[in-house]
């Protein structure tokens, strides 16, 4: 049974809008993570939380690809917190790691 999706957003101390995702990321789920991402009206830097993230099909890499893309246009990047090593690798083979900066935890995002 998938595990239960979520997705929230919030900001840190420093103004960076982050969005934590939780659960599988699908196609049924994916439009609710964009719908998120939507939120961080005009700044140029979100960090999108992995770390509960339990499974991504093509339609996570590609809201997380459209993120990067708009971003890099205005001049911002995208950041993603991954743990699972299943994940940073398909992050990896699909080429998005080029195009967004990896953390290993939210900690580490400065």
């Amino acid at each position: 049974m998938p595990a239960e999706f979520d997705v929230h957003s919030d900001s840190l101390p420093s103004g960076t809008f982050v969005v934590r995702v939780s659960g599988d990321l699908d196609l049924a789920t994916a439009p609710r993570l964009e719908e998120a991402c939507a939120a961080r009206e005009a700044r140029s830097r979100l960090v999108i939380d992995l770390e509960a993230c339990t499974f991504m099909d093509s339609s996570g890499i590609r809201v997380l690809t459209t993120q990067a893309s708009t971003l890099a246009g205005e001049g911002g990047r995208l950041e993603l917190v991954v743990i699972d090593p299943g994940i940073a690798r398909v992050l990896e083979i699909t080429g998005l790691t080029p195009l967004a900066t990896l953390h290993s935890s939210l900690d580490a995002v400065s």
